[in-house]
């Protein structure tokens, strides 16, 4: 129901073309905003940033519109109309004269055409030597940027910017971070929108194109038409196959009346998956594809199933309390659901657990543990034996909403607006993240730019020393079981994120339209590691799949829902096929790991150059008796011994390293990460002496650069071939 109000909310900040909009629309109808906690990612319909789970959001009552609360004063007063028609009254008025100065919609030759005054960063440096007004023109598939308006046909752009290119890839982002622009304001910031070009061949760098718009309308027309043209160049017989290839397999499609609005999803069996909803609980048969309700719950928001206790836990109901069902009950209720009356599954509600909007369960100390989030505080519940039930043993308050929680063996690792460790003798807490790491300064300090905590993931394999990977707003950091740095590379995410989700090896991210594949590889290895995007519409994570290495996505456009069960290795064969097949003809084979181009072009020195270049420009040791003259090695060379490498984290105090439930040796705890003797770093103790190193031949260069790619010593025999390059080997040892 619509009700009629006075309140002069407007679409743009003029007055006089308030005034003329309201006149000639005569559609003044304020939104009804709700203030709550925000239980699924999106995106803000003002400053198009993202609105993150478990953050503060405003939601209309009537049209659903979501948007930061901060951003609801400047969304229009539209609601009850829909959005094609305030995108055509807006196009329309902005034709006028007396429109906004920062946009004019042309559409002449029936090809879109926009055009508007906007800000660049001065000499591309990212706003560090502030900004310039331009004048933006979007013609075809180019943005041209002139110094004044463009009047004359025969007037040459400055700079342009190609939306479609033949072998590469062009995202546009609708939102920034503040951290990529340091030296902008940030009042600044929700205005500025991203153009980026990835071409596939490695002769070409990419680009980048910033642009600063007036006010929020003219940002959201810009994007909105950047991305339309972007999404039409892209349509190619090899993206259409590799699309259609990874979203073929679709578990379900639902539009019309019967969508559902999903929330996750939880595997049960080999063939069934329960699927929580807004409408209620659900039972979806892969095999079969068909949905069947199970009745007694309303709104499922998470389901986790304890095998100790054959129980599932889940968020369910209008006050998302905690709750647990009998899992023979659901079986129960599955298998009479063929007749009228289906028995209803009566859940047991812990009634001091409401308003919750996160959990996580598990093994702690060889005993049961759930950790519950609400919107001010975290609840740790632990098994009784006795009583048979989870009883309440702490509650800790929070400065912010919790988003994310992780259960080790000895303690809980929450996020909220820092990584926090909840020690569970004591139940004490403390900061997560060790602040004598200087390394670590842009994540310890990462709340002052708004960079909050999304996601802690653990991504070592199996009897391998713990590793997490701290997932915050603009880049995830490796850390060790102490808080210290295991990496020393960050991930940088391509895009806004919306929710993490980790299938070994395989690390997935959602975005607004497109979903990022990154292959985590092992700690020692080296390299960047593999991405792969896929654009999907609205990507929601729903939970991981029955098969390994796969998760479960609902994708939504317009009144269809599909559910698509995404697998990390086709993702990485898809984006592999495509880049193969647009780049085959322009760029020859590249090789697996980087550093490995040569500095000149007359070809790579051979080992005799090397040797001597490097001896003449480092000054000679002395000579003698005492001093006996070693065999020349090359620094790179002696690098590529794995043995020599030394673990970057810096020492750390030995009363922080007790970690509750866990007894450490003073070996581990005077230098954690390293795995070797003291001997074996390459030191000589006092008194030994260094075994001479055996005398080498004539060796390709290529053969060593291979060889210390690897960081191995292989013994092979002269003139056996290299197991990267396949070149022959003249090296004994």
């Amino acid at each position: 129901m619509l009700y009629l109000f006075s309140i002069p909310v407007t679409f743009f900040p003029l007055p006089e073309f308030s005034r003329r909009l309201k006149e000639r629309m005569h559609h003044n109808i304020p939104h009804r905003f709700n203030v709550g906690l925000n239980m699924r990612a999106t995106k803000c319909a003002v400053c198009l940033d993202t609105v993150h789970f478990g953050r503060q959001a405003s939601k209309c009552l009537e049209c659903q519109v979501m948007c930061h609360p901060k951003c609801s004063t400047c969304l229009p007063a539209t609601c009850g109309l829909p959005a094609e028609y305030a995108t055509h009254f807006s196009e329309a008025f902005c034709r006028d004269k007396l429109n906004s100065p920062g946009l004019q919609l042309k559409e002449p030759s029936s090809s879109l055409r926009l055009e508007g005054w906007m800000k660049v960063p001065r000499n591309n440096k990212r706003g560090q030597q502030g900004w310039d007004r331009k004048f933006i023109v979007l013609e075809g598939t180019k943005v041209l940027i002139y110094d004044a308006e463009a009047r004359e046909a025969g007037q040459r752009p400055v700079e342009e910017f190609e939306l479609c290119l033949p072998d590469g890839d062009v995202t546009v982002h609708g939102a920034v971070g503040a951290t990529e622009l340091a030296n902008t304001a940030k009042t600044d910031v929700p205005y500025i929108l991203k153009v980026e070009s990835h071409p596939h061949t490695t002769c070409w760098p990419g680009r980048t194109l910033y642009l600063l718009a007036p006010t929020f309308p003219d940002k959201q027309r810009w994007v909105t038409a950047l991305e339309s043209i972007v999404a039409g160049g892209r349509v190619s017989r090899e993206k259409a196959e590799a699309d259609a290839k990874l979203l073929g397999n679709s578990l379900l499609k639902l539009e019309g009346e019967d969508r559902l609005d999903i929330n996750c999803t939880m595997p049960f069996s080999d063939q069934v998956v329960l699927v929580g909803t807004e409408e209620g609980l659900y039972a979806l048969n892969v095999l079969k594809n068909s949905l069947t309700h199970i009745p007694g719950l309303g709104a499922v928001f998470q389901i986790h199933l304890i095998k100790d206790l054959d129980k599932l836990l889940m968020i369910a109901g209008e006050e998302r309390a905690l709750c647990l069902v009998d899992v023979k009950k659901v079986k129960q209720s599955l298998a009479q659901s063929h007749l009228p009356a289906q028995p209803d599954i009566s859940p047991n509600i812990f009634e001091a657990v409401k308003g919750c909007h996160l959990f996580a369960a598990g093994k702690v100390e060889n005993g049961l543990c759930i950790c519950a989030a609400m919107p001010n505080k975290v609840v740790v519940l632990r098994y009784n034996e006795s009583l048979s039930k989870f009883c309440i043993r702490k509650e800790i308050e929070t400065s912010e909403p919790c988003s994310c929680i992780h259960l080790t063996n000895y303690s809980i690792i929450i996020g909220t607006n820092k990584f926090y460790e909840i020690e569970m003798k004591q139940y004490t807490l403390e900061e997560f993240l060790d602040k004598n790491d200087h390394s670590l300064a842009s994540a310890v300090f990462a709340s002052s730019t708004n960079s909050f905590p999304i996601s802690i993931i653990q991504v070592n394999p199996t009897g391998q020393r713990e590793e997490y990977l701290l997932c915050f707003h603009e880049f995830g950091v490796f850390v060790d079981s102490y808080g210290r740095r295991s990496r020393t590379e960050d991930l940088k995410w391509s895009r806004l994120p919306l929710a993490f989700a980790y299938r070994e090896p395989y690390l997935f991210v959602t975005h607004f339209n497109s979903l990022e594949v990154v292959e985590i590889q092992a700690r020692a290895s080296l390299g960047t590691p593999a991405r792969a995007h896929l654009d999907i519409p609205n990507p929601r994570y729903l939970g991981p799949a029955i098969s390994s290495g796969a998760i479960y996505l609902a994708s939504s456009y317009q009144d269809k829902l599909r559910v698509i069960c995404c697998k990390g290795n086709l993702v990485k064969e898809s984006n592999n096929e495509h880049h193969r097949g647009s780049s085959a003809t322009r760029s020859c084979p590249r090789p697996l790991f980087l550093n490995d181009s040569s500095p000149n072009k007359r070809g790579p020195p051979t080992y005799n150059e090397h040797i001597t270049k490097r001896v003449a420009s480092s000054p000679g040791p002395p000579e003698g008796p005492s001093h006996p003259r070693e065999p020349s090695t090359p620094h790179r060379y002696r690098e590529g011994r794995t043995e020599l490498r030394r673990d970057k984290s810096p020492g750390r105090p030995l009363e922080r390293e007790k970690s509750p439930g866990r007894l450490l040796s003073t070996r581990r705890e005077r230098s954690p990460g390293r795995m070797f003797e003291e001997t074996s770093r390459g030191r000589t103790p006092v008194g030994g002496a260094r075994t001479p190193l055996s005398q080498v031949n004539k060796v390709s260069w290529s053969s060593v650069k291979c060889l210390l790619i690897s960081g191995k010593y292989l013994s092979l025999p002269v003139g056996s071939s290299c197991l990267y390059c396949e070149k022959p080997v003249w090296m004994r040892g």
